[in-house]
């Protein structure tokens, strides 16, 4: 059975256990970031989405789940932390790896599909805070490289 993700004419099929486990990952990494009341409502939300309404085969609309600017920002960063975690072996089944390669695409692409979905809302070229954004400016200022 397949799953898809979409946020308007974006769709990214997915199997319906990828969906889960994108999802299980996400939250896992969102309740480690997130920081303020209002991100740990979004965790809340989604993980009571996952329990309660969520099932194999189903959507998953990126619009429906994380209706506003705020929350599209917020999940945006922990999909695109989700796919660092993956390829740092920080997450998931590190005993077989035949799966991370797929879920790291899959995970960063549903990332990109928010924030194009951001910076249409928003007209702006944001982007988010992410562990690999600070990784990179921590090695470029070890350069003395500006960015």
């Amino acid at each position: 059975m397949a799953s898809d993700i979409s946020i308007g004419e974006q769709y990214l099929w997915v199997a319906n256990r990828r969906l889960s486990s994108l999802i299980a990952f996400a939250l896992e990494v969102a309740t480690d970031d997130a920081c303020t009341d209002e991100e740990k409502g979004y965790v809340a939300k989604l993980k009571k989405w996952d329990e309660t309404e969520h099932w194999p085969g189903c959507g998953f609309d990126l619009n429906e789940r994380f209706p506003t600017v705020d929350e599209k920002q917020f999940w945006a960063r922990c999909f695109f932390n989700v796919a660092r975690r993956i390829f740092r072996h920080e997450i998931g089944n590190q005993h077989i790896q035949f799966w991370q390669c797929g879920a790291i695409g899959d995970a960063y692409v549903t990332a990109r599909m928010l924030t194009s979905a951001i910076q249409k809302e928003t007209g702006t070229s944001w982007f988010p805070d992410t562990e690999d954004a600070a990784d990179a400016q921590e090695y470029y200022d070890r350069l003395n490289i500006q960015t």
